[in-house]
């Protein structure tokens, strides 16, 4: 990988977006890939019952409900409401195993040795102050400070596609005062978890997604990462 910095935008050959031009039958067919994709992800729960919740949650957000609650996702499929909070806020379950498998699928699929990383953030605004992170901040979907969560996120790009690879939720510095411990503890919040500015979460995702190749089959190789100024100014990269 370079180990210099490009600060031009050079015009490159990319993959145009899809046109959206599917008939009836097309989608149909969704259905059985969907539960085909949706087992490649099987080994990635400790338990079968937390797999069959995830493809009901999955199912839920690809779906026609226009709010992705998971009360609503529960009730349009017919599936008991407590069991499936329970598995979202309450059933421990580890991230890791999955992304490994999604990065190891990226790079059969998409991989190519000049391809790119790409680190960047996305915020989401919210009506109260409930969600964990939530704070009056940048949210970039609106181009102005809101009430919002913001997510640092690592994305690929090749000549074949482009993809999400990890993202992680970013928690402003207020939210380790200690005003906010019990607010904090309340939303599940990790004991140990110290402040990182949005650079190091995005450097850090980097370091992993690298990490991961060096122990996997399926290796996602890229030779460029590119960013805003925000993360390559900063002193962690």
């Amino acid at each position: 990988m370079p180990n210099r910095i490009v600060t031009e935008i050079q015009t490159i050959e990319t993959c145009p977006a899809p046109e959206c031009n599917l008939l009836d039958k097309d989608v149909e067919q969704f259905v059985e890939e969907l539960e085909n994709y949706a087992r490649l992800f099987e080994p990635a729960f400790r338990r079968r019952e937390q797999w069959e919740w995830g493809r009901v949650y999955l199912k839920g957000l690809l779906g026609d409900t226009q709010r992705k609650t998971v009360e609503r996702i529960a009730l349009e499929q017919g599936e008991n409401v407590r069991d499936m909070q329970h598995f979202v806020g309450q059933s421990p379950w580890q991230k890791e195993p999955a992304v490994i498998i999604h990065q190891g699928l990226i790079g059969s699929t998409l991989g190519e040795a000049d391809g790119v990383m790409l680190i960047d953030e996305s915020g989401v605004v919210k009506q109260g102050q409930e969600s964990v992170g939530v704070a009056a901040q940048y949210c970039g979907s609106v181009g102005k400070v809101a009430n919002c969560q913001v997510g640092v996120h690592l994305g690929y790009v090749s000549r074949k596609g482009y993809s999400l690879v990890d993202s992680q939720l970013f928690l402003p510095d207020e939210w380790f005062e200690q005003a906010h411990a019990v607010r904090r503890k309340t939303c599940g919040v990790p004991e140990d978890l110290s402040y990182q500015t949005k650079p190091e979460i995005g450097l850090k995702l980097l370091q992993v997604a690298i990490k991961r190749n060096e122990q996997a089959e399926d290796v996602l190789p890229f030779q460029w990462v590119a960013a805003e100024e925000l993360y390559v100014d900063s002193p962690a990269f």
